[in-house]
C-alpha cells in the first residue's frame, strides 16, 4: 500500500493542505481525477466535505473497529490489541490517534507491508462497508477507498450487506428494556 493513499484519507489540516500539490502529484494513476479534485478544492471546501462524509456519518467513519465492535467491550480491547501490535513492529504512534484509525492502518501498510498489510485484510469488511457507503453518498473519497479495496482480497458479501444493513453493534448490558 502508498503511503501517499494515506495522506488522501487524512482529515485536510494545515500540514496537510501545504503539502497538496507534492501528494497529489505522488498519487497512484488510478486517483489522478481524485488527487486533482483534492489538491484543487478550497481548504475550506475540503475540510467542510471531509467532515461531512467521515465524522458526522456513522457508516463511513475511518475507526475500523467502530463498524466491528461498534460501542461494545469488545472494541477496546480491540483497541488495546491493536496498540501492541503497532508497538511491537516498532512503531509508536506519533500523534494522538486511536489505532484503527485506516489513514494510520495504510501508514503501517506502506511502512511494513508484512504487519500491516495482514492487519488491512483483517478488516476487509469493514473497508468494504465504508467504501459502498461513500459511494452511495456521492463522496468523492470514494474512489480512494475503491483503490484501497481493490488491493485487498475479496470481501465477504454477506458479511457485507449485513453490516450495511445492521450497521455496528450496540451494547446492551445495563440497559433496562421499558415497556
Amino acid at each position: 500500500m502508498d503511503s501517499v493513499v494515506a495522506l488522501l484519507l487524512d482529515y485536510p489540516d494545515d500540514v496537510l493542505v501545504a503539502e497538496r500539490e507534492r501528494i497529489a502529484a505522488a498519487a497512484p494513476a488510478a486517483l489522478a481525477g481524485f488527487a486533482r479534485w483534492w489538491a484543487r478544492t478550497s481548504p475550506a471546501e475540503l475540510r467542510e466535505r471531509y467532515v461531512a462524509d467521515f465524522d458526522l456519518r456513522s457508516d463511513t467513519a475511518l475507526h475500523l473497529t467502530h463498524h466491528r465492535f461498534g460501542d461494545r467491550r469488545e472494541r477496546g480491547r480491540a483497541l488495546i490489541a491493536l496498540k501492541r501490535l503497532y508497538r511491537e513492529a516498532g512503531w509508536e504512534l506519533r500523534r494522538w490517534e486511536l489505532p484503527d484509525y485506516l489513514p494510520l492502518v495504510l501508514e503501517l501498510a506502506a511502512a511494513d507491508p508484512e504487519v500491516g498489510e495482514p492487519l488491512l485484510a483483517e478488516f476487509r469488511t469493514e473497508v468494504e462497508a465504508i467504501r459502498r457507503a461513500l459511494a452511495r453518498a456521492g463522496s468523492p473519497w470514494a474512489a480512494v477507498l475503491e483503490h484501497v479495496a481493490a488491493a485487498l482480497p475479496q470481501a465477504d458479501e454477506q458479511a457485507v450487506a449485513r453490516l450495511l444493513d445492521e450497521g455496528p453493534p450496540t451494547e446492551l448490558v445495563g440497559l433496562e428494556a421499558r415497556a
